[in-house]
Formats: C-alpha cells, structure tokens, sequence
C-alpha cells in the first residue's frame, strides 16, 4: 500500500511540473506576439496588428474602420514613454467564451499625452496553435 501511495503521488508531480512547463511555454509564446503586436501599434504599422487580431475581432470589425480607430486613439495618447507588464497569467476558462488557451497580460502604461494609464490585453490560442489578440482594453486619464 505504502510503495502504491508513493507511485501516485509520483505520478501526480510529474503531471503537475508537465502541466506548468507547457503553461509557462504558452505564457512566453503569448508574450512574444503581445509585444510585437503592442510595437506595430506604436510604430503605426495598423495593418500588421490588424492581422494578429482573432477571427472574432475581425468578423465585427472592418480593417479600414479599425486602423481609423486606432490611430485616432493613438494620436489621443502621444508617444510611449513605457510599458511595464504587472500581471500575466494562463487560463483556460474565462466567462462568456468558449474553453480554450488565454493568456491574459496587465500592463502600466506612460505615455505622453495620458496618466495613470493601464491597458489589458486577452490572447486566444487559435484552431492553428497561434495566438490571436482577442481583448485590448485601456483606461487613463487626460494628461491635458
């Protein structure tokens, strides 16, 4: 009984440490397309980031409508001075949405124009194992 315990409770750390490198591997994949699509943002280049959206985001949004947005926003904001990440973490449920790989990514934000500016950013695993830009929010007050 004692060698049957100490199997299962092997067993259960094996499949503990082999769920937490694929997480911590999702989490690192997922932070690598945030960046570059929060870079395209910054540097203008709409349609690169426009491509990163999901399909979700994209079924709602017209391309030439959302880049009309964006840079509206952006001019609102000013340049990036920086950009700090405060929280990231996997999940595989989240309410209102179907059961999938997100990696959600809190972030403090300076820019030039804006204060106390935070932005949150939801990722989407695809049916191709990429990770898409499903949610991006932000709050700040007027700089001005």
């Amino acid at each position: 009984m004692r060698k049957l315990i100490l199997m299962l409770i092997s067993v259960i750390n094996i499949y503990s440490s082999s769920a937490q490198k694929y997480t911590d591997q999702y989490i690192k994949d997922a932070s690598k397309v945030a960046k570059s699509w929060l870079s395209d943002i910054n540097n203008k280049k709409y349609d690169n980031a426009y491509y990163l959206l999901s399909k979700e985001v994209k079924a709602i949004t017209k391309q030439d409508n959302w880049i009309g947005f964006v840079n509206s926003e952006m001019n609102e904001f000013g340049d990036l001075k920086s950009r700090e990440v405060t929280q990231i973490f996997f999940q595989s449920k989240i309410e209102g949405m179907e059961d999938g790989f997100y990696v959600v990514i809190d972030y403090d934000v300076n820019y030039e124009l804006t204060e106390d500016h935070t932005e949150k950013m939801i990722l989407k695993q695809n049916d191709n194992s990429k990770w898409e830009i499903l949610v991006f929010s932000y709050d700040f007050k007027s700089g001005e």
